[in-house]
């Protein structure tokens, strides 16, 4: 089974019928609250997506930010002074999914007042760049700032094959990171079930 099978799974798609059409299903009310099933799953699927060997650890880090916010704090203390987090009630696991994107190598963020050689440089820093040998000197000498760097840099992905996206934190920074254009889709339907909203950056 590959993994966007898995995530329809999770995401509760029915089942094809024996003969080969799907049986028509009325969705189940989602809670007021997203559940731990939820997060487990929106973690399983940035882990796939991003081939993590450490997928479980990550999810452990999330479900610490939800169950034990203070230890949690206390754990990561260093980098979340920085997001002026010093307090249990300020930790949420959506913030804690982020920070340990960051700490994989996959999600950088950058303020939003930018230009192209920002944005080359960011991207260069991802894992998933990286590995795929990701052409980005075609867009060294643009003129393009901000918002609009940011999307001409996602154009310049998806001719690749890839996705920039935008963990949105509701702030006036990006943290991107880069996926296959196949991915981002589930991983959307994903994060919409917890509250969260991940962004595509193109024209």
């Amino acid at each position: 089974m590959g993994w966007l099978d898995r995530i329809g799974q999770l995401l509760g798609a029915k089942p094809p019928a024996q003969d080969g059409s799907t049986a028509p299903a009325l969705a189940p009310e989602r809670p007021s609250e997203p559940t731990l099933d939820d997060w487990h799953a929106l973690c399983l699927a940035w882990g796939q997506a991003l081939a993590l060997d450490d997928t479980a650890e990550l999810w452990s880090e999330v479900r610490q930010a939800i169950e034990q916010p203070a230890l949690y704090l206390d754990r990561f203390a260093d980098a979340l002074v920085n997001r002026g987090m010093d307090e249990p009630e300020h930790v949420t696991p959506w913030l804690a999914l982020l920070e340990g994107l960051q700490r994989r190598g996959q999600n950088v963020e950058l303020d939003w007042k930018l230009g192209m050689d920002d944005a080359i440089w960011a991207l260069q820093q991802l894992k998933t760049v990286q590995q795929a040998g990701v052409d980005l000197q075609v867009l060294a000498g643009s003129k393009a700032l901000n918002h609009e760097a940011l999307q001409e840099a996602g154009d310049c992905l998806r001719r690749q094959g890839l996705s920039l996206v935008s963990i949105d934190i509701d702030s006036d920074s990006y943290p991107l990171s880069v996926l296959e254009i196949s991915a981002v889709a589930p991983l959307q339907a994903l994060a919409q079930r917890v509250g969260g909203k991940l962004l595509t950056l193109h024209n």
